[in-house]
């Protein structure tokens, strides 16, 4: 059901069994001032989960806050019932939790499989990298047909398709995805998101996503947050968050 934020505030939205990633009553900023005044919010295993709000609103401040590039002045955030607030991003991925940043992270100058296999850059074994290799060409075909390219070759969709091939390379149960239809078409964007949700279906994987094209982001997400003024003023399901009226009167007509 959605709530808005007289109903949800301090409290949006309690943990339950089905969460992965919790973050409680959290505070965080830049320079001694809080961007975050408060943020509330759950990840449900195996859905996919955004955040979405104007600019300046401090989805991204959540963002970072939630994988340890920020401090966290106050509160809490649990990665499957264990206290993770302020490890560092290297730690997080030990743990079970990827992140893809907005700007590009593909090496032009080196194939689809090179590509990939920097992904597990920390394993030495290569028959298990080169098993993961194929197991996420089977998730992506079309990066199979062109393994041995250069991805300076590959269109923008499949550039964006490597870059999330590559982030499950260790496999994590969550990824979190900052803009992923940043510099993307109409029509890409489309494509991604498509992906997205093809992926959640065949692997079960949990996503959290920051994104500014927040009507398509909302179209394919099991939950959805908008926040604004550093805090979660709205909370639902991607569909009622799209269909409520104050919703798309407030803070959808200026988002996309």
């Amino acid at each position: 059901m959605l709530t808005s934020e007289s109903e949800t505030r301090g409290a949006q939205r309690p943990r339950e069994d089905g969460d992965i990633l919790t973050a409680h009553d959290v505070h965080a900023g830049y320079g001694g001032f809080d961007i975050l005044q408060g943020i509330t919010l759950a990840v449900p295993r195996h859905q996919i989960t955004c955040i979405v709000g104007p600019n300046g609103s401090g989805k991204s401040t959540a963002f970072k806050a939630i994988y340890g590039l920020i401090k966290i002045r106050l509160g809490t955030v649990d990665f499957e019932g264990q206290n993770i607030t302020g490890q560092r991003p290297q730690d997080l991925l030990k743990l079970g939790i990827a992140m893809l940043p907005q700007l590009s992270t593909v090496f032009p100058g080196l194939t689809v499989e090179e590509n990939l296999a920097l992904g597990m850059y920390v394993v030495r074994d290569k028959r298990r990298i080169k098993a993961r290799i194929d197991e996420i060409f089977d998730l992506f075909p079309r990066l199979r047909e062109r393994r041995r390219q250069h991805a300076s070759t590959l269109s923008g969709g499949e550039r964006r398709a490597l870059e999330i091939g590559r982030t499950l390379m260790l496999d994590p149960r969550l990824v979190l995805l900052d803009e992923p239809s940043v510099g993307l078409s109409p029509n890409l964007v489309s494509e991604v998101f498509a992906q997205l949700v093809e992926l959640k279906e065949e692997t079960g994987i949990s996503v959290l996503m920051v994104e500014q094209n927040a009507k398509s982001a909302l179209s394919i997400s099991d939950l959805g947050y908008v926040i604004q003024r550093g805090r979660v003023s709205h909370t639902g399901s991607g569909a009622e968050l799209l269909g409520d009226p104050e919703v798309r009167h407030s803070f959808l007509g200026g988002m996309d």
